[in-house]
């Protein structure tokens, strides 16, 4: 059996602490306590290291495309260009952005519940004074992105009064016991606040790349698009790398704290430097990929799922079945409560979501985490962000160059971009914290530390179906 060492905090001898060791197992109501595997995979090592280097180059390709760019800017410069109404409010969006994801972590860790419920009105609401400043615009296109919004609006609208009684009581309950249950240290926070840092300097570069693209001229800028579309696939993927990163350094402390009720050893700077400079990395970045798309196709398949209701007719019935069957195998295959084995136990990507979904079937606990409001709450709060972000830029870009307002569009979504990424960085601490609470009782339900809150909730949920 794997032993893993932790230093207990609160047995010392002197200055010294006292190592224990405990054997890394799960709880199996027939056979009692059964080891964990821990284990990379046989090509997984490989896949990451891969990924890993993918990700490195693809830096230093954006970094030279951003010094390419400024370079067009300044010995090819476009005379109607306007960097006061043009740059500065794609800058000031990452300020905006930054203030925004504090503000929803801050609320998210001390009072949960209000973090929800103030979530689910915000998005709707702040998505339609973003959509007031795209119809400004006044074009087609800025009038067909508009009526996007509302329809987004609506349907988020719609989904807020769906999440309310019990899903919302036990969605908060979690989110306060799990974030509370972590005890994470002071050291935590001050890492975190430096990823978001990086995030920063990330950011200035990027919004420094794609201004240079709208204040260049000469033949190499009728590539634009190109350079365009290779600045927002590097936001994505860099952003998203960035949430991992947060998500499984502190799920690995939280998941110390949640399954054994110790911390651990080296505390949050090693969880930190551990999770940066070991194989994690490497899987991080593939499962910074993966996830989003996997996601993307689960989203698909309940939108299908909504639409179809219960027509019967042939061609609704084999589209929304052949996208749940797909979706529901993809989600056993990749899924982010992966990456807190990957923190926490040392395992590749896909081992640890394969193993950790086998994990929530055998406890019946898969549609209680498919269904928890959580993940909710992070996508909502950061477009809320995003939204906050887009309404101010665009607003400025606006009001500072009325000759030019078709730069407003594309000004607002980039800053919806910045304040979106942002913000799901920075709230990935807090629901880190409840993928752990979440893993840690499907591997032992039995476990003193956790409370009552998934059987109680699973004892709904059955209610319910049986209703």
């Amino acid at each position: 059996r794997h032993l893993l060492e932790i230093w207990v905090s609160e047995i010392t001898f002197g200055e010294s602490f006292v190592p224990l060791e405990i054997e890394e197992q799960i709880y199996s109501p027939v056979y009692g306590n059964i080891a964990v595997r821990d284990s990379r995979g046989c090509c997984s090592g490989f896949t990451a290291s891969f990924t890993k280097i993918l990700f490195i180059t693809h830096l230093v390709a954006f970094i030279a495309l951003t010094i390419f760019l400024g370079v067009q800017a300044s010995s090819h410069p476009n005379p109607t260009y306007k960097p006061f109404a043009h740059f500065i409010p794609l800058a000031s969006s990452v300020i905006l952005s930054i203030i925004a994801a504090c503000f929803w972590t801050i609320l998210a860790v001390t009072n949960p519940a209000k973090a929800i419920k103030t979530s689910l009105w915000t998005a709707p609401v702040s998505a339609l004074g973003c959509d007031v400043v795209i119809l400004l615009v006044g074009d087609g296109e800025a009038l067909g992105i508009g009526v996007l919004i509302v329809v987004i609006a609506i349907a988020a609208a719609l989904y807020s009064c769906w999440a309310t009684g019990p899903r919302l009581q036990h969605a908060a309950a979690v989110l306060s016991t799990s974030v509370n249950g972590a005890h994470l240290p002071f050291s935590a926070s001050c890492l975190v606040l430096f990823v978001v840092l990086a995030a920063f300097g990330y950011m200035a570069f990027w919004t420094v790349a794609i201004s240079c693209i709208s204040a260049a001229e000469g033949h190499f800028m009728d590539f634009h698009i190109v350079y365009v579309a290779a600045l927002l696939v590097s936001i994505s993927w860099t952003m998203q790398v960035l949430r991992y990163f947060v998500y499984v350094a502190v799920a690995r402390l939280a998941h110390a704290a949640l399954a054994h009720g110790v911390r651990m050893p080296g505390g949050a700077v090693e969880a930190f430097c551990g999770t940066m400079s070991g194989p994690a990395f490497g899987d991080i970045c593939m499962g910074a990929v993966l996830v989003p798309v996997i996601a993307a196709v689960r989203s698909f398949a309940r939108a299908i799922n909504a639409l179809s209701g219960g027509n019967d007719e042939f061609l609704f019935s084999c589209c929304q079945g052949c996208c749940l069957s797909v979706s529901e195998k993809l989600m056993g295959r990749v899924n982010r409560w992966g990456f807190v084995h990957v923190g926490a136990r040392g395992k590749a990507f896909c081992v640890a979501s394969r193993d950790v979904w086998s994990l929530f079937v055998l406890r019946g606990m898969a549609k209680l985490v498919d269904s928890d409001l959580t993940g909710s709450f992070c996508f909502l709060s950061a477009v809320t962000g995003g939204t906050l972000a887009s309404l101010v830029a665009g607003s400025w870009a606006l009001a500072m160059d009325r000759d030019r307002k078709e730069l407003a569009l594309p000004i607002s979504f980039y800053s919806f971009l910045i304040g979106y990424y942002m913000c799901r960085m920075m709230i990935a601490w807090p629901q880190a914290c409840v993928a752990a609470y979440h893993v840690a009782y499907a591997e032992n339900p039995q476990n003193p530390h956790l409370g009552t809150l998934i059987p109680d909730h699973l004892r709904e949920l059955q209610a319910l179906a049986a209703d």
